[in-house]
């Protein structure tokens, strides 16, 4: 079992970690082909696949806490952080 820190601190982690790929990305990047055995060709698209995943993981979450405790959380369009730093 997590804490709470633990869990936040795991959440910043990978924050700043996808923040720092999506920011050193170029057009070329994205578009490098990832070769061998990977679900996508491009780094961009597994970018996409991550995100589904997540999303995939959150609904599941969302669907174990509405059945165990009848209430879910709020949907969270975006972060109060912007992505680009000024």
């Amino acid at each position: 079992v997590y804490t709470k820190d633990e869990l936040l601190g795991y959440l910043a982690h990978g924050r700043e970690k996808i923040r720092r790929r999506i920011e050193r990305m170029t057009e070329e990047t994205a578009h490098a082909r990832l070769g061998g055995d990977a679900v996508v060709d491009t780094a961009a698209e597994l970018l996409l696949y991550d995100m589904r995943h997540v999303q995939h993981h959150a609904a599941q979450l969302n669907l174990l806490t509405r059945q165990q405790a009848d209430t879910a959380p709020r949907w969270v369009r975006a972060t109060k952080r912007p992505l680009r730093r000024a």
